[in-house]
């Protein structure tokens, strides 16, 4: 899990960055990182639930995670686009990004977090 909040600390402040440099683009890049971030925190925090009863338990979790986060992106790129008047462009790169580098952080604790469990058994 320490791995994850230094990790969500750093994309806090490239957004912060990010918005510093670019102030007219700020809440896309907001919007931006809020969904993916919510997503891998909501991951982590039930993968380490999981972790806690067992490692095979992990596999379905993620399985589940999967489905649940492609519905949540579905629902969250469709609620910005119909209620939020924006510039699309800087959204989708903010987006793109963060999803990207959070999920590589998500399955970087989550090897880790494999790799200490196998050691437990």
């Amino acid at each position: 899990m320490r791995l994850f909040i230094y990790g969500a600390v750093t994309s806090l402040g490239i957004l912060g960055l990010s918005a510093h440099l670019l102030p007219q683009y700020q809440r896309e890049l907001f919007f931006g990182w809020l969904g993916p971030f919510f997503a891998g925190a909501a991951t982590i925090i039930f993968v380490q639930r999981a972790s806690r009863k067992g490692l095979r338990l992990i596999t379905k979790t993620l399985t589940i995670g999967f489905a649940i986060k492609m519905v949540f992106y579905g629902a969250y790129i469709l609620i910005l686009f119909e209620f939020y008047p924006f510039n699309p462009v800087p959204l989708m790169c903010s987006f793109a990004g963060f999803f990207l580098g959070l999920h590589v952080l998500e399955a970087v604790t989550i090897n880790n977090l494999s790799k200490s469990e196998k050691l437990n058994f």
